[in-house]
């Protein structure tokens, strides 16, 4: 039998190991359920009543800012590379048509980048430039 137990929030088999005390018994198939969800990427914890459900997992606010920070200099890395590139360009005087003024765009959305508050859970990204 499968076991429940919500102040641990831990499954045991009773086949294996004694159960903790005010455990509750889990159907094999919904233990299977859950256990697939977990896969998929839900976190199992104790509702109201103590039963195990499957939830979305809720990132923390050091998450939120790591991966804010993370996708922060992924767009700052890629719009350094764009600029080097048109700067260079035009430093040698090889650019074409409206490259003065992509390099204009791309340093502008580079300034807007690194003024994004990172430490927000909901950042409204600047559009990165499109070719002119």
């Amino acid at each position: 039998m499968i076991f429940y137990n919500a102040k641990i929030n831990g499954f045991y088999d009773s086949n294996i190991s004694e159960p903790p005390k005010n455990s509750i018994i889990i159907a094999d198939k919904y233990h299977s359920e859950l256990l697939q969800k977990q896969c998929a990427g839900l976190v199992i914890q104790p509702d109201e009543s103590g039963y195990p459900i499957a939830v979305k997992r809720v990132l923390t606010t050091k998450e939120v800012i790591a991966i804010n920070e993370s996708k922060k200099q992924k767009l700052t890395n890629e719009a350094n590379e764009k600029i080097t590139v048109l700067q260079d360009t035009i430093d040698l005087d090889m650019q074409e048509a409206n490259e003065e003024e992509q390099l204009k765009q791309w340093k502008k959305y580079r300034i807007l980048l690194m003024r994004v508050d990172i430490n927000q859970s909901d950042i409204n990204w600047p559009e990165q430039p499109r070719n002119i």
